[in-house]
């Protein structure tokens, strides 16, 4: 409670300052000072309205464009097919193109199946390490991608 007090008494003093000032000024001076004043916070206020509105405008397109570029990653991943890689098995061809593109994979061998689980900041990269898995002949079975702090964490079956 004191707090308050003592910002209520120091808004007090401030609100008496100005008026001694203004009392001190001729009536045009007085007239100027408070146009100028309310122009200023108008201003102000508008400027920093308009910077908000562009910084939520650039970040509104920025989630379009990740948002196209998960449909596309969901859309073609599961029907882009290619010709089988020289023998090697299902695990072998997810650590050749982990290793090629700088990832670490988590895998765990199901039968044919495999899954596999991997994070990166950049969702093109993912999508490039998903095509480059297509195209040694694997196919997705099953996709999910998810943001944790900072990171797009990609889990997907694979056979």
């Amino acid at each position: 409670m004191k707090a308050l007090e003592n910002m209520q008494n120091g808004l007090d003093r401030q609100i008496e300052r100005i008026s001694d000032y203004l009392e001190h000024l001729s009536a045009r001076e007085r007239v100027m000072v408070i146009f100028t004043t309310i122009f200023v916070l108008v201003s102000a206020v508008g400027a920093s309205l308009f910077y908000m509105h562009k910084a939520a405008e650039f970040q509104q397109n920025r989630l379009n464009g990740l948002k196209d570029t998960i449909v596309w990653m969901q859309s073609n991943a599961v029907t882009m097919k290619a010709s089988t890689e020289n023998g090697l098995s299902v695990a072998d061809k997810v650590q050749r193109v982990a290793q090629q593109q700088g990832l670490s994979v988590a895998s765990q061998a199901m039968g044919e199946q495999i899954n596999i689980a991997l994070s990166h900041e950049n969702y093109a990269v993912l999508a490039n390490f998903l095509t480059q898995l297509v195209q040694m002949g694997l196919s997705i079975e099953k996709m999910e991608l998810s943001s944790e702090s900072g990171q797009i964490k990609l889990t997907a079956a694979v056979r």
